[in-house]
């Protein structure tokens, strides 16, 4: 590993927080001179949004809003309008806007979506990465492998959120060599999505429901399997011997486990949710 590789890992695996510290992005946001009110009102409504702190299909009403944010009524509606186009708020007719709903038939196509656009950027890191793209994949397996796994018993909430980490930033290394930044946003996008729908679903809420979690990792083999380390080597050593068609299935390997453990997980919160009200 190249000598600095663990500055390199702390400064990538902090891409994707899996803690909301509320606070501490509010008090950002508010005090960014750059941001207009319009941009304000639509970064703070978004991030709540997608951290499910404004949970799925939750009226927004726009005096409750306004109070809430601290914010005028134009301003307010041209950030609506913005997250209507971010498909994140949806507006009625007669009744304004509420939060967009969720579903398990969403998150699915979501990730069947995101999966072609993450083989693309693949093979594009593939035929333009060098040297450097190559030590930077190496050193966050590196980390990757290092941290604790959620199949692990003694793994804890801090633990996974870890592991987490290091999954996103082992993913950002891999991609990183792309020349396709319109595909790389919707990549983003699209995961922003993702995040926000398994939360609302409540499918694997580790920060809330560690025990939960912890029980649906033992009874899902699905879940086992994406939380070894093994898969990922796979895929990093098929990346780095430019072997395309091992890399797309790995991706679909990928995905495939990701669909079955969810609809798995759904499942079982559906019959419990049956059986507890009966």
């Amino acid at each position: 590993m190249r000598a600095g590789s663990g500055v390199v890992c702390k400064a990538n695996i902090t891409f994707y927080m899996l803690r909301y510290e509320w606070n501490f992005m509010k008090g950002n946001i508010l005090q960014n001179d750059k941001l207009s009110k319009v941009d304000c009102a639509y970064e703070l409504l978004k991030n709540d949004i997608l951290n499910v702190k404004i949970p799925p299909d939750t009226p927004l009403k726009m005096t409750w809003v306004q109070k809430q944010y601290n914010v005028g009524s134009t301003p307010l509606r041209e950030a609506l309008t913005r997250l209507e186009s971010d498909h994140l708020v949806i507006l009625q007719p007669n009744k304004g806007y509420i939060v967009s709903p969720v579903s398990i038939d969403e998150l699915t196509e979501l990730y069947r979506a995101r999966k072609l656009v993450k083989q693309h950027l693949l093979k594009e890191a593939m035929l333009y990465g060098d040297k450097n793209w190559e030590a930077d994949i190496v050193a966050m397996h590196y980390c990757f492998e290092r941290q604790l796994s959620p199949v692990q018993e003694t793994c804890r909430i801090d633990d996974f959120i870890a592991w987490a980490q290091s999954h996103d930033a082992f993913d950002g290394a891999l991609l990183a060599a792309h020349r396709a930044p319109w595909l790389k946003r919707f990549y983003t996008l699209t995961t922003e999505h993702i995040r926000r729908q398994g939360r609302g679903l409540r499918i694997l809420m580790p920060t809330v429901e560690w025990q939960e979690f912890a029980n649906s990792v033992k009874k899902s083999q699905a879940l086992r399997t994406l939380y070894s380390i093994e898969i990922y080597t796979e895929l990093k050593d098929a990346v780095l011997n430019r072997d395309f068609d091992m890399v797309a299935q790995l991706v679909d390997k990928q995905v495939d486990l990701v669909i079955t453990a969810n609809n798995e997980i759904h499942e079982l919160k559906e019959r419990s949710n049956k059986g507890g009200a009966n």
